[in-house]
């Protein structure tokens, strides 16, 4: 008896617009100020696919736990125009997302994940088909210049980093460096790592091994560049 497959990814779209023949744009969503701007617009394009693909269109709030996971929880204060679509090959859709009660008077930054989720029915049951989701960022309030305070820490042959976002608003960062005392570069890593306002968190950046007591990080933070912070040996 043939028996139907079907993979389901989601994809936190964080450094790409373009995955399985889908593009987005743009792939981190903001609505600044409520009184200037009550929704903003995302274009959705297939480019590539074979076939008509449908999806359906959900919102989460979105927090994170002190290693950085996140945490997700479905939220309705967001509506969507088109809510659920079609999108055929070589074609483009927009769809509008705004709030059904606007958040006027937020104290700090708010943070949603928009989830493209694909409905697409299955017409060859005998095949392996994978059917993606898509999650997007969607910030609410204002995006300040990043406060961060960040410490590395090395245990044996690992290091992590101490994060803490004072700022009222997110900061992305997505590369690390570290630096010995003649800024000769012991240690780098690229990555997409989202601190949410006000969150601490302990972030395990891997192996490292260096004696060195002497360092200097390095952090890059999207949009606003390196800042560099001393280490303690």
């Amino acid at each position: 008896m043939n028996k139907k497959i079907i993979g389901f990814f989601l994809l936190f779209l964080v450094s790409t617009s373009l995955f399985a023949g889908i593009r987005f744009t743009p792939i981190q969503l903001y609505i600044q100020d409520f009184k200037k701007q009550k929704s903003t617009t995302i274009s959705v394009e297939s480019s590539g696919v074979a076939s008509s693909k449908i999806f359906e269109i959900n919102a989460f709030k979105w927090t994170q736990d002190e290693q950085g996971e996140d945490i997700l929880v479905e939220d309705n204060t967001l509506l969507f125009n088109p809510k659920t679509f079609e999108l055929k090959p070589e074609s483009k859709q927009l769809v509008r997302i705004g709030f059904s009660q606007p958040p006027l008077h937020l104290k700090k930054q708010e943070s949603w994940r928009v989830v493209f989720k694909e409905v697409t029915p299955i017409e060859n049951k005998s095949n392996i088909n994978f059917l993606f989701n898509f999650s997007l960022p969607l910030f609410a309030g204002e995006q300040l210049p990043p406060q961060l305070d960040i410490k590395l820490e090395k245990t044996n042959n690992s290091a992590y980093l101490n994060i803490d976002n004072t700022a009222k608003s997110h900061a992305k960062i997505t590369e690390v460096v570290v630096l010995d005392n003649k800024n000769k570069e012991v240690f780098k890593k690229d990555l997409t790592l989202y601190i949410l306002s006000g969150n601490k968190i302990r972030y395990n950046l891997g192996d490292f091994e260096n004696n060195n007591s002497e360092l200097k990080l390095k952090v890059k933070v999207e949009e606003y560049g390196y800042l560099e912070f001393p280490v303690k040996g």
